[in-house]
């Protein structure tokens, strides 16, 4: 990865190429998402929590593998998926840190993304931003701005006990035994014990409906082990033709 400020003008001539974004995460197990994010990511992916690598702080993820570098959703050309997280969706553009409020507009010079072939191109022929990169920059805006409420979101749960170790103890259908360590998830039982007053907190916060989002998405999971014992069994048929 190599980050630039982008420039209007010395990159002009660059073309995106939007199928390459989603290639950047097809060896991904783990991709963050924030707050906004919850409601459509439920619908897809179980949301889990891990430390972040970065800053060792707790930080929602979506899971999109049983394994580390492994994405279910991959299909070898793009993300199987309704709904496509916007830390995805942005590639190849960062948001660089900067005294400036709001960052400074990166763009990753080595991203596979970056292809002549590409349809999206950066700026108009009168120089004004295009349509692909106005919606680039929507889609970052929407990452900065969910940065502290997100933040604010895994502060609420830990300040009421309510993250832990997820135990998956998994075993396919071709009899594999798969563990699936190292990330958290709401604990039900201490959920449901909190004190009336507690959860109207959470409810007149908007906390509440986010909770009630991770409960939900935890049932993907069932999702992720359906879509690995289909990739093993289409695995064992493609040898067996072989």
């Amino acid at each position: 990865m190599h980050l630039v400020e982008l420039s209007r003008s010395a990159h002009a001539g660059l073309k995106i190429r939007r199928d390459g974004a989603e290639a950047t995460a097809a060896g991904q197990h783990l991709i963050p998402i924030v707050v906004s994010e919850f409601r459509k990511a439920a619908v897809q992916y179980p949301i889990v929590f891990a430390k972040n690598p970065e800053t060792g702080r707790f930080a929602p993820y979506v899971l999109t593998g049983l394994a580390p570098e492994e994405n279910l959703f991959w299909s070898g050309t793009e993300l199987d998926a309704a709904y496509v997280p916007l830390n995805v969706r942005r590639q190849p553009f960062y948001v660089g840190t900067t005294d400036e409020p709001g960052g400074v507009l990166c763009i990753d010079t080595e991203s596979p993304c970056l292809d002549e072939s590409g349809a999206n191109e950066l700026v108009n022929p009168d120089g004004s931003d295009s349509a692909y990169l106005k919606s680039v920059l929507a889609i970052l805006g929407e990452l900065v701005s969910g940065r502290a409420p997100t933040e604010q979101f895994v502060a609420t749960l830990l300040s009421l006990d309510l993250l832990a170790p997820l135990l998956l103890d998994i075993v396919l259908e071709d009899g594999t035994p798969l563990k699936v360590q190292g990330l958290y998830g709401l604990d039900e039982d201490r959920f449901r014990q909190l004190p009336a007053a507690q959860l109207s907190g959470l409810f007149s916060s908007g906390r509440l409906d986010l909770i009630y989002a991770v409960l939900l998405a935890s049932g993907q999971i069932f999702n992720l082990i359906r879509l690995k014992n289909r990739r093993i069994a289409l695995g064992r048929a493609w040898h067996s033709d072989v």
